[in-house]
């Protein structure tokens, strides 16, 4: 970050009960490394007094997961279910400075997150993709670390602490204990850590899968969302200081955030070029390059005038969209279940997929049969004695695709947003059909000779055909008896 921005030392340290916490206000202290240890990209974001979002992002050094403990026991409740947790974005919420007699205020403030969360697109429109679970979490006292101010020193369950890195509002957790309490969910993709604090403030853990909230505080739905556009998104903060500086770093990575102009975009097709032109007022209006993201004034680029990553209280803009609903495809496969694919099946079964449908549109769906789309056939179960086949072996597929127009990024929808089923078709082969084309005629006669010669040849040249195809008379042999049968068939 450059030098009118704030810095802040990458690590703080100071040993206290039973955990390593890292806050103190002013003076690093020295920590031992362990090889376990790791650095982590940790966003904050907080409202100045002239209402503009700013933060920034640190990097911290945490424990490894080597160093996490296991499972400490808490109840644990299932809010919102939608799915296996196999595939589902499993969210758990744990809570620090709670009570056990506060528990009811910390429900509370869970569902005043939740309510947030499935209220804004695009997790309205995807709120099916999502389990979430809250954990009982019960600290020794109420509230977290140097709140209102520091230093204020609380023994708490998860470690939480405003003032992380020098920060007031960056608020910490520790990350192990957090995943030790959330591990009580059937299943762990996310975790939301919930203050008992009415302090504003969060953070968003980007290798972590982690964001933490003042669940007290009445932004914190609208932080948390903000947060998790970076942890879940990869997207960038999308406001700057109105100081003058100037971005001279290589392209941003971050999808909602560039070096280049409108027109060098269109010339290029890169970064959101298909969206330039774009204009929605639910996606912050019009889609162009504004100057001013990542923190800097000048010479870095976002898509929009307004949106979430820059102002809170705000929709996300189009290409933060598609990002956001890209990465819950990364995660979420289309098709959740299906009739099973490994046995052959025999054309009188109804063949069906579970499909996860968004809550605001269908999934594109199509059967089809040897290569050729089943005519009428658009939805998710299909009864194959409707389905005109010949005798033989046929391949029967299913396919799903999410069109939404939200994703303008084909080649992410080819590989993450559309999914199949394949099955195969043995439907039994006529009397004489030695050959097992579907059809009695001439060209049968090599094979049913070679069939009543030799049986092993037979099955060797036709893997594919069951010998009593040639038992033309039907009594329960391939052999020279079956000749005058056989020619019978074939004279029709």
């Amino acid at each position: 970050m450059h030098s009118n921005h704030p810095t802040h030392e990458p690590r703080i340290c100071k040993r206290r009960r039973h955990r390593s916490i890292a806050w103190a206000a002013g003076i690093a202290i020295a920590c031992p490394t362990r090889a376990a240890d790791r650095l982590e990209t940790v966003y904050y974001d907080f409202v100045d007094e002239n209402g503009n979002l700013r933060g920034g992002r640190v990097e911290l050094l945490l424990p490894g997961p080597d160093a996490w403990r296991g499972v400490i026991p808490a109840p644990c409740t299932t809010l919102l279910f939608n799915g296996p947790s196999s595939n589902r974005i499993d969210m758990v919420v744990v809570g620090d400075g709670y009570l056990n007699p506060q528990l009811a205020a910390y429900a509370a403030h869970t569902n005043n997150w939740i309510n947030a969360f499935v209220a804004q697109q695009p997790f309205l429109a995807y709120s099916t993709f999502f389990n979430i679970h809250r954990v009982d979490v019960v600290s020794p006292e109420s509230g977290v670390d140097h709140d209102p101010t520091y230093p204020i020193w609380r023994d708490t369950a998860l470690g939480m602490g405003f003032w992380c890195s020098n920060i007031e509002r960056l608020l910490c957790v520790t990350v192990g204990q957090a995943y030790a309490y959330a591990e009580n969910a059937p299943d762990v993709d996310a975790v939301i850590a919930v203050a008992n604090s009415t302090k504003y403030g969060g953070a968003g853990y980007t290798a972590s899968d982690l964001a933490t909230l003042s669940g007290g505080n009445s932004l914190a739905g609208e932080i948390a969302i903000h947060e998790l556009g970076h942890s879940l998104g990869n997207l960038a903060d999308e406001y700057d200081y109105a100081d003058g500086t100037t971005y001279t770093g290589p392209e941003p990575i971050e999808p909602n955030a560039s070096k280049l102009t409108a027109a060098q975009m269109t010339a290029s097709g890169s970064k959101w070029a298909t969206w330039i032109g774009f204009n929605n007022a639910a996606f912050d209006g019009n889609h162009s390059t504004y100057q001013g993201c990542r923190y800097y004034q000048f010479g870095v680029y976002r898509p929009t005038n307004s949106s979430k990553m820059r102002a809170l209280g705000r929709p996300f803009n189009a290409v933060s969209v598609e990002s956001l609903v890209i990465e819950m495809y990364k995660i979420v496969r289309p098709i959740d279940d299906s009739t099973p694919t490994g046995a052959p099946l025999n054309g009188s079964e109804t063949v069906w997929a579970d499909v996860v449908q968004p809550a605001d549109h269908n999934l594109t769906m199509r059967w089809l049969l040897d290569g050729f789309v089943v005519t009428g056939a658009t939805g998710p179960a299909l009864d194959l004695g409707t389905v005109e086949m010949d005798e033989g072996v046929h391949m029967l597929r299913f396919e799903a695709r999410d069109d939404t127009p939200w994703v303008r990024n084909e080649a992410a929808r080819m590989q993450w947003m559309q999914d199949s089923r394949t099955w195969s078709i043995v439907l039994d082969f006529a009397v004489g059909d030695a050959n097992c084309d579907g059809a009695v005629n001439v060209l049968d006669i090599n094979p049913f000779v070679l069939a009543i010669g030799d049986e092993a040849a037979y099955l060797d040249q036709y893997p594919g055909c069951d010998i009593l195809n040639c038992d033309a008379n039907g009594d329960g042999t391939a052999d020279v008896l079956d000749v005058n049968a056989f020619v019978a068939l074939l004279q029709g």
